[in-house]
């Protein structure tokens, strides 16, 4: 089986690349990247609104105005069931306590504070994950990923995968309807928890698109908050989101690398239809894909020779 450990890592996008499968940092930076380093997709990505998001959405009048698409920013309240988000939650909860106990009180980037977060390589499916793809690339059929196997017997007892949780078969199918809004084509890093403390906050910020491809969004869990989009050269371009438990919401397009996103701690911005949001720690079940290299994702390859 093709794994990354046959990745060449020698690159610099694409140590980059590998990195996210054994670290959980991400770059920010304030200012807007420069236009020949922002992925560009084939297409424009079109992810409809549904009518329910509409109270959940405030668009400025220059946004308006300045001919900017509303479905940028994507949201589906209600994405998934009271029991869907408990499982999450009670899942989310004892990855934070294996790989990230502690909450941290700054980030290497300055842009978050008082936070936890760790990534979930056994959530993702092999063939939605570069090593699935490098081997697509390389004409390698993409072998049978355990989660996709039956983990439980009749009985209730293991069927033998160590490495599968209990629920992951469970997680995936959850995860796969959020893959499955996008075409087949794009390739996604593992899925990442970020834990934010009810004191915690996310500073306005750009995401380095050295990092990642065309979108970003999250499952919302736990507590709501406010996201707020300002364009980086007029912060009168701007979009607020109520962020409430179960939904969904997706960064795509022009808002992607050209508006900086925020969840603040100022009182003023913590309100929606003039009440207050009251701070709670919230969880998002973070979702990225990644940025194919040059010169293609064979190009990743150092050696076609099976692990053992």
């Amino acid at each position: 089986m093709l794994t990354l450990r046959t990745l060449n890592c020698s690159t610099r996008r694409a140590q980059m690349l590998c990195r996210w499968f054994s670290e959980t940092g991400s770059g920010s930076r304030l200012t807007r990247p420069a236009s020949d380093t922002i992925p560009q997709p084939p297409e424009p990505i079109s992810l409809a609104l549904p009518s329910s998001a509409e109270p959940f959405i405030k668009y400025s009048d220059a946004f308006v105005d300045r001919g900017y698409t509303k479905s940028d920013i994507f949201l589906h309240p209600d994405f998934i069931s009271d029991s869907e988000h408990d499982l999450l939650v009670r899942s989310c909860n004892k990855k934070l306590k294996r790989l990230a106990s502690t909450y941290e009180m700054g980030h290497f980037d300055k842009r978050i504070n008082n936070y936890r977060e760790c990534s979930v390589s056994a959530w993702l499916p092999h063939k939605r994950g570069v090593a699935g793809r490098v081997s697509q690339a390389m004409d390698r059929a993409v072998d049978p990923d355990p989660v996709d196997l039956p983990d439980r017997a009749s009985n209730g007892k293991s069927a033998g995968w160590s490495t599968v949780g209990k629920y992951d078969g469970q997680i995936r199918h959850i995860l796969d309807r959020v893959w499955d809004l996008f075409p087949a084509s794009f390739t996604w890093l593992p899925p990442h928890i970020l834990d934010l403390h009810e004191d915690g906050e996310i500073l306005p910020h750009v995401d380095n698109p050295e990092y990642s491809g065309f979108v970003v969004g999250g499952l919302c869990l736990l507590g709501p908050a406010v996201s707020t989009f300002k364009h980086v050269d007029d912060p009168s371009v701007r979009v607020d989101v109520l962020l409430s438990p179960k939904s969904l919401y997706f960064m795509t397009n022009r808002i992607r690398y050209q508006f900086t996103h925020e969840i603040t701690v100022d009182p003023s911005q913590r309100a929606w239809m003039g009440q207050p949001v009251a701070k709670a720690r919230r969880i998002s079940l973070m979702f990225r894909d990644a940025k194919e290299p040059e010169g293609g994702w064979s190009s990743l390859v150092s050696a076609a020779t099976p692990s053992r």
